[in-house]
């Protein structure tokens, strides 16, 4: 279903029709269908990526910022971001690949903030206007700047360290990545309940910054040194968000660790089993609520866990994840938790032995 803010462009699509056009992380891929060959994607996010990449795989792009073509853009639209300081960094990018003159739209739901974008805009853009308001959406536009200072992602990447459980480790942010700033309390929760020496292979899904294997790989190291142990631990970390895969690998690297990093659409491009996965769930797509991604997971887990692996997660407490992880993994435990949070372990039950006939 094409969401409203594909529909607004759509609605406006006579300031397109022509010249280089690139729409920024789009929330569908359905609305490059109604738009000409002319227009190509550039996505921070694996799902719709793949979505749109398996219906023209020559249009699309999938990568943390976009690098200057020979030709510069003519136009951008850009789906407003759910948070403000992305949008900053987004158009910094933008205002070197779109031509002097050129123009960036941005499409936004009423809820997303759009109505405040147009001072974000005028940073790199002139004559900022509004274009439209229609199903409870807004679209601006501004003319790009002459002279726009060089992009560099990592001007935007910060670190910070973090400290729990005489466990200290770093951890690499941007902008729209998830634990960017501090500790979530879900995550604190979590990591003061997972066994102290994880061994074997580990799964960190949906890892944001790299949260949670960073915290295994550093205590693991640490229980090794301390006990004369040379127990194996191999880390994979999966995520959606392009952002969030950059930091992940830089997180590792802060720490010392190695690991294999994936950008997957919950559980498909990941590969083997595990003896242990863990994971903090999104359940946000956008500024939308959305529990599907979590639930879709669990559905799937199963058959990534080797037989008595174990799913470890948190949750706000007033779901009953439990449930759910007891019908697709196994047995399930409430671990701990507080009037907020909990924190769950489903342990994989023996796959059915198959009756010979």
């Amino acid at each position: 279903m094409m969401s409203a803010e594909s529909q607004v462009i759509l609605r406006n699509k006579e300031y397109y029709t022509d010249g280089k056009v690139i729409v920024v992380n789009p929330i569908d891929a359905e609305v490059f269908f109604e738009l000409g060959n002319h227009v190509t994607g550039f996505h921070q996010f694996y799902d719709i990526y793949e979505q749109a990449y398996a219906a023209d795989f020559t249009r699309h792009e999938f990568n943390t910022h976009l690098s200057a073509p020979d030709e510069l853009y003519d136009t951008a639209i850009v789906y407003m971001p759910k948070v403000k300081a992305h949008l900053t960094m987004l158009l910094a990018n933008l205002a070197n690949v779109v031509k002097p003159q050129g123009q960036i739209f941005i499409v936004g739901h009423n809820k997303s903030g759009i109505k405040s974008c147009g001072k974000h805009l005028e940073v790199v853009c002139d004559h900022v206007n509004k274009v439209d308001s229609a199903k409870h959406c807004g679209m601006f536009v501004g003319t790009v700047k002459a002279g726009a200072k060089a992009f560099d992602l990592d001007s935007y990447l910060t670190t910070k360290t973090y400290e729990l459980n005489d466990v200290t480790w770093q951890v690499a942010g941007l902008p729209s990545v998830f634990s960017q700033d501090a500790l979530d309390p879900g995550t604190h929760i979590l990591l003061s309940h997972l066994p102290k020496n994880m061994k074997g292979q580990v799964l960190d899904f949906a890892c944001g910054a790299g949260v949670i294997a960073a915290y295994v790989g550093v205590q693991h190291a640490k229980f090794n040194a301390e006990n004369d142990s040379n127990s194996p631990l191999h880390l994979v970390l999966s995520e959606i968000n392009a952002l969030s895969l950059y930091c992940a690998q830089r997180t590792l690297h802060l720490n010392h660790l190695q690991g294999d990093v994936i950008a997957s659409n919950g559980l498909t491009n990941v590969e083997g089993k595990f003896a242990h996965i863990i994971t903090n769930p999104p359940f946000h797509t956008g500024v939308n609520t959305d529990y599907s991604i979590a639930y879709g997971f669990l559905a799937q887990a199963r058959e990534h866990l080797n037989e008595q692996g174990s799913l470890v997660l948190v949750a706000n407490s007033f779901l009953n994840y439990a449930d759910v992880m007891l019908e697709h993994v196994g047995p399930s435990s409430k671990l701990g938790g507080n009037n907020r949070f909990s924190v769950y372990q489903a342990i994989a039950a023996r796959a059915p032995k198959v009756q010979k006939k």
